[in-house]
C-alpha cells in the first residue's frame, strides 16, 4: 500500500483561509475593528467565535497533546462549531486539516501546518482535523462548544454515535514529512 507523504507548511492567514482563521497578535490594529492601546495594556478584536446554530455555550479547555506520531490514519470533524487551538507551552503543534466533501474528508485538500507557541488557528465548522505534538508534550488553549466536548468524550470512551462530531478512518495512512 502506498503511503502519501504530507509536507508541514508554515502557517499564514492566506494558506489557512480555506480551513479557518489564524489567531495571533496582529502587528497593527485592523482598521474598523474594536481595539485599544495604552501604556498599561493593548487589546484588539481578532475574530468572533461561532458555537453553532442554537448558540450553545463556548468552552475553554486546556489540552495536553502527547501524540507524536507522524502517521495520520483518522480525522475528526465538528459540524456546528468553530474550534480554536493555540499552543501555549512545551513546543509547537502540527495541525492537520482537510475540507469536507459529501460528509467525508476531501483528501485532495489535506494540509499540515506548524503552529508555533502563541500562534493558533480557529477551524471552520466542518473542517476535518488532527493534531500532533512532534517535539514532546504541548499544552494548548482550546476554544470549542461545551456540548461538542461532552459528545466527543462519549464517542472516545463509550463508542457513542455523534450528532455534532464525526470520527473517520482515512482510506490510506498519511505520513507527515518531518524532513521539511
Amino acid at each position: 500500500m502506498d503511503i502519501k507523504t504530507l509536507p508541514i507548511d508554515a502557517l499564514s492567514p492566506t494558506s489557512f483561509a480555506p480551513y479557518g482563521d489564524v489567531m495571533g497578535w496582529p502587528a497593527d490594529l485592523a482598521e474598523g475593528e474594536p481595539g485599544y492601546r495604552s501604556a498599561a495594556s493593548d487589546f484588539v478584536h481578532q475574530l468572533s467565535f461561532d458555537t453553532g446554530i442554537d448558540g450553545g455555550p463556548a468552552e475553554v479547555l486546556w489540552v495536553h497533546y502527547r501524540d507524536n506520531s507522524s502517521r495520520i490514519d483518522k480525522l475528526e470533524m465538528h459540524r456546528l462549531t468553530h474550534q480554536a487551538v493555540v499552543p501555549i507551552h512545551g513546543g509547537d503543534l502540527v495541525q492537520i486539516v482537510c475540507l469536507d466533501h459529501d460528509g467525508g474528508p476531501d483528501i485532495d485538500s489535506l494540509k499540515a501546518f506548524r503552529l508555533p507557541q502563541g500562534l493558533g488557528v480557529s477551524m471552520h465548522p466542518g473542517c476535518w482535523h488532527a493534531t500532533r505534538a512532534l517535539d514532546g508534550e504541548v499544552t494548548a488553549l482550546m476554544l470549542t462548544r461545551h456540548s461538542t466536548t461532552r459528545e466527543l468524550i462519549a464517542m472516545l470512551t463509550e463508542g457513542a454515535a455523534g450528532s455534532e462530531s464525526r470520527l473517520t478512518p482515512l482510506p490510506a495512512a498519511i505520513e507527515l514529512d518531518l524532513q521539511r
